[in-house]
């Protein structure tokens, strides 16, 4: 089968297609057929070599999030599944023709939901929703700064914190991206591209009030400045370091602002409530209350100019890598 194995790590010309045996399922496991694998940022970071934490020794097949139809299990797991349309997340293995897994990894794909948006949305939407309600605790008339927000997590906070009452103020890069990301609602968009005093624009924006929470995926060497535009009790809720580490923080600068700055990954907020909140999010995404970015940036030997174009900031929403397709 084909599959696009990491074997060094560096740009991305280190990735091309290979053939390698398909695999078998094991004891608990499930073998899914890809349809589609989207570009994550953390296979970014386990093909550059900057993220160590997680990442299986190399050689392993990338593709951390993908989807497709389960077509054989594994001793001990209930056979009925086969067929069944699933998403995988949190498991490299994905940009392959097909992929083994644990079964209990495979998420079922809702009925009214297509393959591209029921494969990818969850987990953007769900991370959005946790972040904004069960880590923040989001109250009507908040104000909320949104990093990449013609991304998918980045469009999923603007919906579903408008949803909540909030001020939504939008960070994206370039005119283009802001013209696509008017259709997710933010009252505020702002290029920081061309307005690199953008903490400045945000306080002229709440007329000096500054804002409750701060929502960034990207961090970087210039990260310390968003405290500025802060409200008193404000947060920085960081997810991602797209743009490289940050400088470390200064407690005493916090603590004069009352400011703080929390992590946050998925599995924490799922713990806490049990899946509770999923019924909600596949009724919003059905009914077309919130729309999912998603677009095909190839087929699976297009995989080294989509990580390329992911890296330059040259893509919005999430990128997809058409695998088996519609099966």
């Amino acid at each position: 089968m084909r599959a696009v194995v990491l074997a060094k790590n560096g740009p991305p010309d280190v990735l091309s297609v290979t053939d390698i045996p398909t695999p078998e399922p094991g004891e608990g496991q499930a073998r899914i057929k890809v349809a589609y694998a989207a570009i994550h940022p953390l296979d970014i970071h386990a093909r550059s070599g900057a993220m160590k934490w997680g990442v299986p020794p190399l050689p392993f097949t990338l593709g951390y999030s993908y989807c497709g139809r389960i077509d054989k299990v594994g001793a001990g797991v209930d056979a009925n599944i086969i067929g069944k349309r699933v998403s995988v997340s949190s498991q490299y293995g994905g940009y392959a023709d097909y992929a083994v897994t644990a079964a209990a990894n495979c998420v079922p794909i809702p009925d009214p939901l297509s393959w591209q948006t029921g494969g990818f949305c969850m987990g953007s939407a769900l991370t959005a929703w946790h972040m904004l309600h069960t880590l923040c605790r989001v109250r009507k008339d908040d104000w909320v700064v949104v990093h990449s927000a013609a991304g998918p997590v980045g469009a999923m906070l603007t919906q579903i914190a408008k949803d909540a009452g909030c001020h939504v103020i939008g960070l994206v890069g370039g005119p283009k991206k802001v013209a696509s990301t008017k259709q997710f609602g933010a009252d505020h968009l702002i290029d920081y591209v061309a307005d690199k005093d953008w903490p400045k624009t945000v306080m002229q924006i709440t007329a000096g009030r500054g804002v409750d929470f701060i929502m960034d995926g990207n961090l970087g060497p210039d990260a310390a400045k968003q405290f500025s535009c802060l409200a008193p009790l404000g947060q920085v809720i960081a997810i991602g370091a797209m743009a490289g580490p940050a400088p470390e923080v200064n407690i005493s600068k916090l603590i004069a602002g009352s400011h703080g700055v929390r992590g946050f990954v998925l599995p924490h907020g799922l713990a806490k409530t049990k899946g509770a909140e999923r019924a909600e999010l596949v009724s919003k995404f059905a009914s077309g209350a919130w729309t999912f970015p998603v677009s095909v940036a190839g087929k699976l030997e297009d995989v080294a100019a989509a990580h390329a174009a992911f890296e330059s900031r040259a893509t919005s929403g999430r990128i997809l890598l058409d695998i088996g397709g519609e099966i």
